[in-house]
């Protein structure tokens, strides 16, 4: 059986989805970059221990552009625990909040460096309204 057709159609719809989160956020987010005042990209996080503390309004999009470097090395992270509708893409977390959602989520990262043990970075998430 040949599934060339198929192949090259769910290589069509990842190129489609790839474009379509491209244009969430038309300029790359860094740690050190300005962020839009939008308020669906989160502000500025506040930063208890190894919890960054983000708010979103509900129904908005949230992204955000994770640390790049610990003690001067760069940092890998892996989702361990997130809501519904969410996603990590190198460096970037990104959330579709519902209209529904309201409260406090915490979201679990593994983060890990050259020379360094893996430890948990959390987002400490508010949905408002």
């Amino acid at each position: 059986m040949n599934h060339a057709p198929l192949s090259a159609l769910r290589l069509l719809v990842l190129l489609f989805a790839v474009v379509g989160l491209s244009a969430f956020g038309s300029s790359p987010l860094s740690a050190d970059a300005e962020r839009p005042a939008d308020p669906s990209y989160g502000a500025e996080p506040t930063t208890v221990g190894d919890t960054l503390m983000y708010s979103v309004q509900a129904g908005r999009p949230l992204l955000i552009a994770l640390p790049p470097r610990i003690n001067g090395e760069s940092i890998s992270y892996r989702l361990i625990e997130g809501p519904a509708l969410s996603w990590l893409v190198d460096r970037s977390f990104m959330w579709n909040t519902t209209p529904q959602e309201r409260g406090e989520l915490p979201v679990i990262l593994e983060r890990t460096a050259v020379g360094m043990a893996p430890d948990t970075l959390v987002l400490l998430i508010e949905v408002t309204d």
